[in-house]
């Protein structure tokens, strides 16, 4: 059990946001501690909005290959201020990275932070009952996965339909065993996922893990025009669909992989309105 004298580790600050009421920063949060764990791998930045009470919370996992980045520089510098203009506590986490930490490290974590927040969600002003997961590339992955497989939330004791929405962006490996070829998984995914062993790529894959009795939550597959990742997407989206889940998978245009999410919430985005949107529509049902 994790206490809320961890908080008192996190950092606490206010910056403006433009065009917006402040609102408040409490950095590095740590969400799990485990014997031999380094507390720098898991840590979150929360953004809450100035007045904060029973708040949606949307739980954002960045990129990186599963291999870098981290939860400042891994980000586009709009995200926390659009979300939390929306009435959105807005939560950035780190976790471990591979190589030193192979999957499934980074889904025990994923999990671990969707615990933690869950059960101290009234300390951020936030509602357990409107948990969001949203990802880019790797961590869009993450996110499908730790809402598809329930094994990861129940070492928690927590099934998946504590998660009320899943907005994923633009991952290319949600069917890892689909997306190699001859038998071996592309030299992109080895440092996280290695590169002899098909077990491993389909524990990994999201796509091949939908069950019709999961309560797996609805999804919003974003992704943009370049290669495998349209095809993984709306794969997904129909796998998900064909067992009785709400998924669509949209193309956004005039975004590149990486623009995607550096610009998510600028002016004239059109992303980050449409991933707004889908939340309220879950919390409305």
């Amino acid at each position: 059990m994790r206490f809320l004298s961890l908080v008192f580790l996190a950092f606490v600050t206010v910056f403006a946001l433009p065009g917006a009421a402040d609102a408040k920063v409490i950095r590095d949060v740590i969400y799990h501690e485990a014997p031999g764990l380094d507390p720098g791998d898991v840590r979150a930045d929360v953004y809450m909005p100035e007045d904060a009470k029973d708040a949606p919370m949307v739980i954002m996992m960045h990129g990186g290959a599963w291999t870098f980045g981290n939860k400042q520089n891994a980000l586009g510098l709009n995200q926390a201020r659009y979300f939390t203009e929306q009435g959105f506590v807005f939560i950035a986490i780190n976790y471990r990275l591979a190589p030193s930490h192979r999957f499934p490290a980074q889904e025990e974590d994923a999990a671990a932070a969707i615990a933690y927040f869950h059960e101290h969600s009234k300390e951020y002003g936030a509602d357990p009952d409107k948990l969001f997961l949203m990802g880019h590339s790797a961590g869009a992955h993450m996110a499908a996965l730790v809402a598809i497989d329930p094994d990861y939330l129940d070492a928690y004791g927590l099934k998946t339909d504590v998660i009320k929405g899943v907005a994923a962006l633009d991952s290319a490996a949600y069917n890892l065993s689909r997306t190699g070829r001859d038998g071996e998984i592309p030299d992109f995914y080895h440092p996280a996922f290695t590169g002899d062993d098909p077990d491993v790529w389909a524990a990994a894959s999201p796509t091949l893990l939908v069950e019709e009795e999961t309560p797996i939550p609805p999804f919003l597959l974003l992704y943009v025009d370049r290669a495998v990742a349209p095809a993984r997407a709306k794969e997904l989206a129909e796998t998900l669909k064909g067992k009785g889940h709400k998924a669509e998978a949209k193309l956004i245009k005039k975004r590149s992989h990486k623009s995607l999410n550096d610009r998510l919430g600028a002016k004239g985005d059109k992303a980050a309105p449409m991933i707004v949107d889908f939340f309220r529509e879950q919390l409305a049902d």
